[in-house]
């Protein structure tokens, strides 16, 4: 008896423990996604040339703007369900599904109808190419919804096992291109085959964890039900996509611009080291989308949370600063195609901390608080200035250097302001707003010194 007490109390404590450590589990799963995607850029930098490497980072930026083409539903269906009670989300999700896939159906056709037809003369592309961006769109939207769900399920990581593997799946794909079982390699396409690799097992756990769910009423397919759910997502959503948007647009404004006004070949080696730094984002999203879940309940204590995750990642993003000389005499060492590249990895690293704690925690508080509109009227205001800001530098053909340094510097700027309108909406973020000041001013003094040290 004795014994069988000692090994319920392991099983519970085992239990516990498993419960308590999946932001561990998923930093680690999470961990070995970016050695893929890191294997991954390794092999392309063996393979492709800069200009083809930057025609396949800018289709993949213009991509990642697909949220765009969903208005904010999917955003609004997600932060219904969390919170709503178990219940009352059970109950609509066959519903939301439904009416996100038969919108998505329908845009699917007419993103491959403006693109491939005469009515935009100036944007008109190949239809192989049309069909690639329109996959990718509708295979984005789709993952980011079934995601939302799993989390909500606290099935935390399906997605990030099954981001994994079209990792692998898209490596895979380089490595017959590198061994001679392909003639050629299409990074486009193989862009598609990675998140078909994703969707697939992600709608088969889906439908196997709906299928329990209550049915669909015949009145929920009628126009006028479907309107009025469609339209109170999107009102709740469209503030939250719209300020993803211009995140999206902050992160990408300077590639974007460079990719017009540079060579092909100068953009290519920016956007190299940029995805290098990037890779570190994909573990924010993991955990980010973690916390969402576990404090959307627990409103009133999130500027406990807040002042410590401001100085767990100024710490973080430091330790990061001082790997950056190392690691650029390693990327000269093992990628000499690409060494062009190592000279903007310095510059580039300044912004990484800033986008941690804007996606990490604004993106969290003030959904938490449910004031993403306030969020996005600063947003916008600070974004207008740095895309002015960032045309007149590349307009003026300065050093990419110089473009990138400047980047940096204001996503901080969008910290500090996001900081402050957060203190004004929730006024118990003011007890330590100066320590954490001190927190973030260390690491853009750190980032300037190694900037400078590394130009002499």
């Amino acid at each position: 008896m004795k014994k069988e007490l000692v090994l319920a109390g392991i099983v519970k404590k085992i239990a516990l423990s498993d419960r308590d450590t999946t932001p561990v589990k998923l930093i680690a799963l999470t961990g070995l996604s970016i050695l893929v995607t890191l294997v991954i850029n390794y092999l392309l930098a063996e393979q492709v040339t800069p200009d083809q490497y930057g025609s396949w980072r800018l289709f993949l930026m213009i991509a990642s703007f697909s949220g765009f083409f969903h208005f904010g539903f999917a955003d609004g269906i997600n932060i219904q369900w969390i919170f709503r009670d178990r219940s009352e989300w059970q109950k609509s999700a066959n519903r939301d599904f439904a009416y996100f896939f038969i919108q998505q159906t329908v845009l699917y056709g007419i993103v491959v109808l403006v693109l491939h037809s005469q009515l935009v003369p100036q944007i008109k592309i190949s239809l192989t190419n049309s069909i690639c961006l329109a996959n990718q769109i509708l295979l984005q939207n789709s993952i980011g919804l079934i995601q939302s769900y799993f989390n909500r399920a606290q099935k935390f990581y399906y997605g990030a096992v099954l981001t994994l593997f079209g990792q692998i799946g898209f490596c895979l794909g380089i490595l017959f291109y590198r061994a001679g079982y392909l003639a050629t390699i299409d990074l486009f396409l193989l862009s598609n085959i990675q998140l078909g690799v994703v969707a697939i097992p992600m709608l088969y756990l889906l439908f196997r964890e709906i299928k329990q769910r209550p049915l669909m009423d015949r009145r929920d397919l009628h126009f006028k039900t479907f309107f009025y759910a469609f339209r109170k997502s999107v009102g709740v959503g469209l503030p939250i996509l719209l300020t993803g948007l211009l995140f999206l647009g902050f992160q990408n404004i300077d590639k974007l611009l460079i990719s017009r006004y540079y060579p092909a070949t100068d953009f290519g080696y920016y956007a190299f080291a940029s995805a290098l730094l990037n890779v570190v984002l994909t573990l924010v999203v993991s955990i980010s989308n973690f916390l969402m879940q576990k404090m959307a309940f627990n409103p009133h204590s999130v500027e406990i949370y807040y002042d410590k995750s401001v100085k767990t990642i100024s710490v973080l993003f430091s330790v990061l600063l001082i790997c950056i000389i190392p690691l650029q005499w390693i990327a000269d060492k093992l990628i000499p195609n690409y060494s062009n590249s190592t000279l903007y990895l310095a510059y580039l690293a300044g912004s990484i901390g800033p986008y941690i704690l804007i996606q990490l925690i604004q993106f969290s508080m003030f959904k938490i608080l449910q004031k993403q509109k306030f969020f996005l009227v600063m947003s916008i205001l600070v974004f207008s200035l740095i895309t002015g800001v960032m045309s007149l530098l590349v307009i003026n053909q300065v050093p990419l250097t110089t473009i990138a340094f400047m980047s940096a510097l204001m996503s901080y700027s969008w910290y500090l302001a996001s900081d402050v309108l957060l203190c004004s909406i929730k006024p118990e973020f003011k007890s330590k707003q100066t320590e954490r000041y001190l927190y973030v001013v260390m690491t853009a003094f750190l980032y300037v010194f190694i900037v400078f040290a590394d130009s002499i």
